[in-house]
């Protein structure tokens, strides 16, 4: 009954919110590109929707330097908060490859089309390496970091779910970008998905040290995926 109730206020005072964000970027985005506009609207947004949940949020380490990069931001994927995590804690401009089905979401659909997003199916495997190769412009042209989850949904246990190898070959294929693990904690507890019911507590974004072009122009595809994988695990201890 306690649950039910925080969770009702936490979506009383998230979803006014959340437009409002939303609609602000959609309307920048008519101004100006997504990562002009992105700090600090995404970092505050991010950190402000975590807080009005009830959340806790805190970050060890820290995101690599922007001019160092590109980057691709590999993550453990728990819950509907990753996101909010990975925004309120890397403080540039970072594009995304995203589930397809996410684009057909009212309002934030239209803005991860205006953010510049990539959708991508996890049922036709020829669509998903096209949209890879499509997206090697964020990386190769853009010079933009983007975000990746190796296991391609959330979680249904908590537990590290199969890495899927095609975002290793679309790494591999550019060669330009370093891989930085990056652990979500507490983001399974705040909310497991296909439920609504949001748990209070403390949510923590913990930044490993990236693995660069040249720490893995030698290995192959199933080295970097298993290497990728250990990194993450490592830091959810």
């Amino acid at each position: 009954m306690i649950k039910t109730l925080l969770s009702a206020i936490v979506f009383i005072l998230f979803l006014p919110l959340f437009a409002l964000f939303l609609i602000t970027g959609i309307v920048c985005s008519y101004f100006t590109h997504m990562r002009n506009a992105y700090y600090p609207l995404i970092p505050f947004s991010s950190r402000l929707l975590m807080l009005v949940s009830f959340q806790r949020f805190s970050v060890k380490g820290q995101a690599p330097k922007k001019e160092n990069g590109p980057y691709i931001f590999m993550f453990n994927h728990e819950s509907m908060f990753d996101v909010f995590m990975l925004g309120g804690s890397i403080p540039y401009y970072v594009n995304a490859i995203g589930w397809e089905g996410v684009f057909k979401w009212p309002l934030f659909g239209f803005f991860a089309k205006r953010y510049g997003a990539y959708a991508v199916t996890h049922d036709n495997t020829d669509k998903a390496i096209k949209t890879l190769k499509a997206a090697e412009t964020i990386l190769v042209d853009d010079g933009d970091s983007m975000i990746l989850s190796p296991e391609g949904q959330r979680t249904l246990t908590g537990e590290l779910g199969e890495f899927k190898k095609g975002v290793f070959h679309f790494a591999k294929s550019t060669n330009v970008a370093s891989i930085v693990p990056v652990g979500l904690i507490g983001s399974f507890r705040a909310n497991i998905r296909n439920s609504w019911i949001v748990n209070p507590g403390k949510l923590t974004t913990v930044f490993g040290e990236p693995i660069t072009p040249q720490d893995y122009k030698d290995m192959s595809v199933e080295e970097l995926r298993d290497l990728t994988k250990k990194r993450i695990s490592e830091l959810l201890v």
